[in-house]
């Protein structure tokens, strides 16, 4: 792969990371985990680059950019915690109303009633 090439890739690299943070933000997670295998597959072909045959210029050139993505991977993973982190809470409020749910039947004793108080939770 010649300089031109390799820079090109480690542009597209950072650009998919402007994209997936973009989409991290806007909360289009499908999207975002798309664009991260997407990076990966690029991680790959620029790992198998001998930076030796790259001219300085290139190296610094590829090292800024990967800089810039090192900032914008900061951002991206703290939003992927917020993320989590209200994706748990969610969770944990279901299973508390699951149970609660769950004690109503049992102390309703039929199912008719069980099965409204289903519907409702």
């Amino acid at each position: 792969m010649d300089e031109a090439s390799v820079l090109e890739l480690a542009a597209r690299l950072r650009d998919l990371t402007v994209a997936q943070l973009e989409a991290a933000r806007a909360g289009e997670w499908d999207e975002a985990l798309a664009l991260l295998e997407e990076r990966g597959t690029l991680v790959q072909q620029l790992q198998a680059v001998d930076p030796t045959r790259l001219s300085a210029a290139s190296r610094e050139a590829i090292a800024r950019l990967l800089e810039e993505m090192q900032v914008l991977d900061r951002e991206l993973v703290g939003r992927v915690e917020t993320a989590l982190q209200a994706t748990r809470e969610a969770q944990q409020a279901v299973e508390r109303n699951d149970a609660a749910a769950r004690g109503y039947r049992r102390a309703l004793g039929t199912a008719g009633e069980g099965e409204l108080v289903d519907r409702e939770a």
